[in-house]
């Protein structure tokens, strides 16, 4: 079976561990440290998608588009199917020259009811138009008006966030501005942020 090579974006290796469960449940893991993706970084011949994570990293501030530039560089050249969640789609979307700003409230650790737009693919299992409650904790976003230059078409919305899921128009390449592997905060529950993560292996994946 292919590995996902999982990008930890987080300045604390532990952040990842919620995530990195979840994907191992489809596909067996490595975990790169963002500061180890350099310039001509080549992924290893098994690994069959690449996942780029949230971080407590800023997309807006560039002292940190300038510290991940090798992480964008290696979207950029990627030929297998990249998810990016939270801060990693942000990236993904700003490597291809879209545009990001801050939200004027952010949402802080919260399920947002997340609208959506087209289905199949990472949202095969939802209906058009269903409102899906998922994890949300971010201050910037995905600026709507910048996606179409940029390569990418909108796959759903929220009231907090004009872009909340992408995919790219050529390439396999998805985005998602909530965090899919968080499925409890407080006493609430909701799975459906788990689904969206397996349909990204059952079809994007495994028919790449």
């Amino acid at each position: 079976m292919a590995r996902t090579l999982l990008v930890n974006c987080y300045s604390k290796s532990l952040e990842i561990n919620e995530l990195r469960q979840v994907i191992n449940k489809f596909s067996p893991s490595k975990v790169v440290s963002c500061e180890r993706i350099t310039s001509g970084y080549r992924i290893e011949q098994d690994i069959g998608a690449v996942v780029i994570s949230g971080s407590e990293a800023r997309i807006v501030k560039d002292s940190d588009k300038v510290k991940f530039k090798d992480v964008s560089e290696l979207i950029e050249s990627c030929t297998l199917p990249i998810l990016g969640i939270c801060f990693g789609h942000q990236l993904l979307c700003s490597a291809f020259g879209a545009k990001t700003a801050s939200l004027t409230q952010p949402v802080i650790d919260r399920f947002e009811g997340v609208n959506i737009i087209q289905c199949g693919d990472i949202f095969a299992r939802f209906k058009l138009a269903q409102t899906v409650p998922l994890a949300q904790y971010h201050y910037d976003y995905v600026q709507k008006d910048s996606l179409q230059d940029a390569g990418f078409v909108l796959l759903a919305d929220s009231a907090s966030c004009e872009v909340e899921a992408v995919k790219h128009k050529t390439n396999s390449f998805y985005g998602v501005q909530f965090h899919p592997e968080r499925v409890t905060i407080g006493n609430e529950t909701h799975p459906e942020g788990h689904e969206v993560i397996e349909n990204f292996y059952v079809n994007v994946v495994k028919r790449f």
